[in-house]
């Protein structure tokens, strides 16, 4: 594993409920291993990406919670944070901005992890969800708004490290071999998700964690460092 950061803190930025178990769940558990404060911020309440019997939208905004705070029950989450958008209807605009960076200034993680607001090759409609591309573009500008001390009330913090998921253009393969199995139960507590536990085991272990030759299973992601600004001289 490489990039880590001494402060130990770091917050997964999502979408949707179950984003960040099928991006980088295995990734996660080997963050937590070392000893790191995870927090989450989850978007919207993903109530339109349901894929069991139809129930009324409060049902299922209820359920997709109860879904994704039982996996970070799993994870050893320290909160998850829901700026409670609707799904399909994210908007990448000045109060998103500003609710990712307070959340940002409360942690105060020196990583983060979101989708990569580079990867717009459209190959993948699921992928490049407009609700995706919206979060990865608003964690960015997050990001700078959280280290000015004149946009946004509170003290300011600098992120260290961006792990990008979603990445076409990886610069780093994470070996999680070892927790493919964990991988898999975070998944499993979002059960609106599929109806057949076997067939999602199998794509995942097929389609999601077959980054490279180098690791039985895999996750991919682009790193970048956030360089500090210059600040100049007396």
């Amino acid at each position: 594993m490489t990039g880590i950061i001494q402060n130990r803190t770091l917050l997964a930025v999502s979408a949707h409920p179950d984003d960040i178990e099928f991006s980088c769940g295995g990734t996660m558990f080997k963050f937590k291993e070392l000893g790191y404060e995870i927090y989450f911020i989850v978007a919207t309440n993903g109530e339109n990406g349901f894929k069991i019997a139809h129930k009324p939208r409060s049902q299922r905004v209820k359920i997709r919670h109860n879904e994704q705070l039982k996996a970070a029950k799993l994870l050893g989450v320290k909160k998850v944070f829901f700026l409670n958008h609707r799904d399909c209807f994210l908007r990448c605009d000045d109060k998103l901005r500003e609710q990712i960076a307070l959340v940002i200034k409360k942690v105060k993680p020196e990583i983060i992890f979101s989708f990569d607001p580079s990867n717009r090759s459209f190959e993948s409609v699921n992928l490049l969800h407009r609700d995706h591309r919206v979060i990865s573009e608003a964690v960015f500008d997050a990001v700078f708004a959280a280290r000015n001390r004149y946009l946004l009330p509170g003290e300011t913090h600098y992120v260290k490290k961006l792990w990008f998921f979603g990445c076409d253009k990886p610069n780093h393969f994470e070996n999680i071999t070892g927790e493919i199995n964990d991988k898999i139960k975070l998944i499993e507590a979002h059960r609106s998700q599929f109806s057949d536990h076997e067939s999602m085991q199998k794509w995942v272990k097929v389609h999601l964690s077959k980054y490279t030759k180098k690791y039985k299973y895999s996750e991919k992601f682009r790193i970048v460092s956030v360089t500090q600004p210059f600040t100049g001289g007396d």
